[in-house]
């Protein structure tokens, strides 16, 4: 305990813990909704792909959940990047209209939607999540214009195309 002034100042685990996760939320204050978003489709996706291993065949593994872990941790850290580049490096006038932490986040949560959808195709067979999985590829692609389905087989599995 410190007396500073008139007021005595209590610093314990707990009050630091607070102070390092306050700066943390401050930090990401702007990205914050978008990164929820993202990790609840990442939580999304991951459920849904357990449930969906059997109708295609696949084995529900540790494994692949470890991959889920390697995947958040890589996806988060991106974005912290992309975001301490925008608040720190980037001119403010610059920064402050790129929203690049953001627009990371909506990548990597489109990937998890149009993976979600497959999932849900897979599940139920019905033919309406082909048609929003079709859509969302090519919303996906003319908004950034990467081209999520390159290197899939035959309706969007991971299987490499006999030729």
């Amino acid at each position: 305990m410190r007396k500073i002034g008139m007021h005595k100042i209590t610093i314990t685990a707990s009050s630091g813990i607070y102070a390092a996760w306050g700066a943390l939320v401050s930090f990401t204050q702007n990205i914050h909704t978008a990164l929820v978003g993202m990790l609840i489709c990442m939580a999304l996706d991951t459920i849904t792909g357990f449930i969906a291993a059997p109708y295609r065949g696949q084995r529900r593994e540790s494994s692949k959940l470890s991959k889920v872990v390697k995947k958040t941790i890589t996806y988060c850290v991106a974005i912290i990047a992309i975001h301490t580049l925008e608040q720190l490096i980037l001119p403010t006038y610059i920064a402050g209209t790129l929203q690049l932490g953001r627009m990371a986040c909506t990548v990597f949560a489109g990937l998890e939607v149009y993976s979600i959808l497959e999932n849900l195709r897979d599940i139920t067979g019905l033919k309406a999540f082909d048609y929003l999985t079709q859509l969302s590829f090519k919303k996906i692609k003319e908004t950034t214009g990467i081209d999520i389905q390159k290197g899939k087989g035959k309706n969007g599995s991971k299987k490499a195309k006999k030729e």
